[in-house]
């Protein structure tokens, strides 16, 4: 677990998921962490994201991506009705449409430029905290998705494709194992 923004970071449940979403101090923030939620983003990633990136899918371009790799994940019906809300909020907040050049997730005073890394992590902390969730950062989400998603049984080369992860030993350092897991294992159950 990360104390002190040292270890790894926490993986939450769906319900917990669910929470931080609803407690989201603006609907900038519920959409931002919906996309690393339903995505596997990393920080980074998400808050380079352009308005032209979202077309029935998400597009992490290999310029805003760790592996320097172009990677498209669909859009699950829950993040494509956060994201219809919040382009909503973007418009209001913005007083137009957003243009395809125009960021996501645009820091105060322009549409151009993203949020800093800071300013998200900050947010995400400052909920956390009223809602008494330790260990959390926004490496939390890939971690969590990429838990779940081997926990229903999805092949982890499927879950390796939806991270972006190079090789499976990379993916291997976000899962890990409950003590019933392993018993089971154990017992063959």
């Amino acid at each position: 677990m990360k104390i002190d923004r040292n270890g790894k970071a926490a993986a939450l449940t769906n319900a917990q998921m669910d929470q931080l979403l609803a407690a989201a101090p603006s609907p900038r923030y519920a959409c931002l962490w919906a996309v690393q939620r339903w995505t596997a983003a990393r920080i980074s990633e998400a808050l380079a994201l352009r308005w032209a990136d979202v077309n029935g899918c998400l597009t992490y371009r290999a310029a805003t991506t760790k592996t320097k790799r172009t990677r498209q994940v669909p859009i699950v019906p829950s993040l494509r009705d956060a994201l219809i809300a919040y382009r909503s909020f973007w418009e209001a907040e913005h007083g137009h449409a957003p243009a395809p050049g125009e960021a996501l997730f645009p820091a105060a005073g322009s549409t151009t430029t993203p949020q800093t890394r800071q300013a998200a992590d900050k947010a995400l902390r400052l909920t956390c905290a009223r809602l008494g969730f330790e260990g959390v950062s926004t490496h939390s989400f890939r971690r969590s998705l990429a838990q779940a998603a081997v926990g229903r049984g999805v092949p982890l080369h499927v879950v390796q494709k939806l991270t972006g992860h190079k090789s499976l030993g990379s993916l291997g350092e976000y899962l890990s194992a409950t003590e019933a897991e392993v018993l089971a294992a154990i017992e063959g159950e």
